[in-house]
């Protein structure tokens, strides 16, 4: 269904910085009116699935403060809103005969009012399979599509489907054949999220396809209308998103007050609709805000100006930026910008790997490590810190940092200068250097010998009740914390160097382990350690200690009481 649209026009001046840049309209209009035709993707999370915007969730108190700012006429805002196009055919600049850097910006607008959810949804994967193609052929999760279908029923009271039904609706949806799917498959494998995504969105269109016609919901299993429509206007905001929900905020409040309803009784009184008199009242009071506008529809530009302009002027958490840069665009996106990132200062490699393991299905550090997600899943307080998951990663990634704490030798970076040119993970490469390199690539082997040591520590050491002491996925534990998992990487490679080890494959690392684990007690870590403040000086160097010695000589188990030398002081 195409929906109605409404086209909008404002005085504009366009420059280009540079010949190869994209040009910049700079122009004018009521923040009510851009609030119609903006769409602010989100890093929120819908029904505990993480969506695919940007733009940081709102807060509310920003918000209420800008627009007490607002209510005074005399207080001016000269910062732009920095946007961009979504769809560039729908946005035009057009020129002043005989001055072609003036004249108008003409923004056409769909109305979706009358749009349903299904509609919205559909819209929202042509979009993803545009910007990504192989999405069509890959192949998706029958489990997942199977859950959400589960789902449907026991919430929507949806027929059960036929196995024969659910496998011709599988055939002609993924279509193509096993090759076509195998490619597109191996093309997308570092794009879990953008995959999981749109699982998500294709199982909730199958929801929608099964209701009865008559039924038009504004949400379906946690994703509703406001956050699809997002995704379908023609400009999408790159910065500035609390300065305009507080100029919308003022406008409104103002028809609150005595003003507002006195012009409300004088349109009643003469016979005016009361909602499109209070509509008429906040667009005459709506503040008009600056917008430069990047006439640049790709979404990898989109997400390069949003983390320069965050990164170097309100520096956002570690965590949701990389988050953000990871996660929002395909590889084929995010390469054209991947060194200009770079070059800005974003950590773009640190940010790929790590955002990788709190997201794949094969890590153990899957939703257990702070994302900076409004919403994310189970107590984000007691998840590994990003910054924390980072010095793991570089322990193994970059070779560098693997020291026991109060020692000082990298025994990772040892390892790498002795063991790792003989490696068959990276023979095919002739020096120290490229080696290295071919190694720490964000998805190069490292990544697998990581999460592969990490697996085999949770499943000797850990355990799954989170009340356990040594509980995986909660830092109250004396496992699943900054402390022990670093004594664990620095010793592992402790042993690799001393024994001469190098590592040529994953039967490699699962043979290694259990030579440097042979006689260990693998309730070590179960036990009432009386700690609550791990990250300390001496607990450091206390654990490290213990656990070095231990490991070398396991038939003398430290005593729970010397994990804290200053209990009972």
């Amino acid at each position: 269904m195409n929906a109605k649209t409404i086209t909008y026009t404002y005085p504009a001046h366009v420059t280009q910085q540079t010949a190869s840049g994209k040009p910049l309209v700079f122009f004018a209009a009521p923040a009510t009116e851009i609030d119609r035709w903006v769409g602010v993707p989100q890093r929120s999370r819908l029904d505990d699935e993480e969506t695919i915007g940007f733009q940081r969730q709102e807060n509310k108190t920003r918000i209420r403060e800008l627009s007490s700012f607002y209510h005074d006429e005399r207080n001016i805002v000269q910062n732009p809103l920095l946007a961009a196009p979504q769809t560039k055919t729908l946005v035009e600049f057009e020129e002043l005969d005989g001055h072609p850097q003036f004249g108008t910006i003409k923004i056409v607008s769909p109305d979706f009012s009358d749009t349903s959810l299904l509609d919205l949804m559909t819209q929202v994967v042509e979009q993803l399979e545009s910007r990504v193609p192989e999405l069509k052929e890959t192949d998706l999760d029958p489990d997942r599509l199977s859950s959400i279908m589960d789902r449907g029923r026991k919430e929507h009271g949806l027929e059960v489907l036929t196995e024969e039904d659910e496998d011709e609706e599988g055939a002609e949806e993924n279509g193509g054949n096993g090759d076509d799917t195998d490619a597109a498959s191996v093309l997308l494998t570092d794009e879990t999220h953008l995959i999981d995504f749109y699982t998500e969105l294709k199982g909730r269109i199958k929801v929608l396809g099964a209701l009865d016609p008559d039924a038009n919901p504004d949400r379906i299993l946690g994703f509703d209308r406001n956050a699809m429509i997002s995704y379908l206007k023609p400009i999408m905001l790159v910065d500035g998103q609390h300065r305009l929900k507080g100029a919308v905020l003022a406008a409104e409040s103002l028809a609150e007050g005595s003003e507002g309803e006195d012009f409300l009784l004088d349109a009643a009184e003469a016979g005016k609709d009361p909602g499109q008199a209070k509509a008429e009242f906040i667009g005459q009071h709506s503040r008009q805000l600056p917008v430069s506008l990047l006439m640049d529809d790709s979404p990898s530009e989109h997400v390069f100006q949003f983390v320069v302009v965050n990164q170097k002027a309100t520096p956002m958490g570690k965590a949701l930026l990389g988050t953000i840069v990871s996660t929002s665009l395909s590889k084929e996106e995010l390469d054209p910008v991947a060194q200009r990132l770079k070059d800005a200062g974003i950590k773009l490699d640190d940010s790929q790997a790590i955002a990788y393991l709190t997201r794949a299905d094969e890590s153990p550090f899957k939703n257990f490590v702070q994302t900076g997600i409004t919403g994310a899943t189970g107590d984000q307080n007691t998840h590994l810190q990003w910054s924390v998951l980072k010095g793991l990663v570089s322990i193994f990634r970059e070779l560098s940092g693997g020291k026991l704490f109060a020692q000082k030798n990298d025994w990772a970076k040892a390892w790498a200068k002795f063991h790792l040119d003989d490696s068959s993970y990276v023979a095919a490469f002739d020096t120290h250097k490229e080696k290295l390199a071919e190694w720490g690539r964000p998805d190069g082997p490292w990544r697998e010998v990581f999460i592969r040591f990490y697996s085999n520590i949770r499943e000797k050491f850990g355990s799954d009740d989170p009340e356990a002491l040594n509980a995986w996925g909660t830092t109250r534990s004396n496992l699943f914390n900054k402390v022990s998992l670093t004594i664990l990487a620095a010793d592992y490679f402790e042993y690799l160097r001393t024994q001469k080890r190098t590592l040529n494959n994953l039967a490699d690392v699962d043979a290694t382990m259990s030579e440097w684990l042979d006689g260990v007690n693998l309730a070590y870590f179960n036990r009432n350690w009386k700690v609550e403040k791990k990250d300390t000086p001496l607990i450091r160097r206390t654990w490290a200690r213990l656990w070095n010695d231990y490991r070398r000589n396991p038939d003398y188990l430290p005593k729970e009481g010397e994990f804290n030398p200053t209990a009972g002081a």
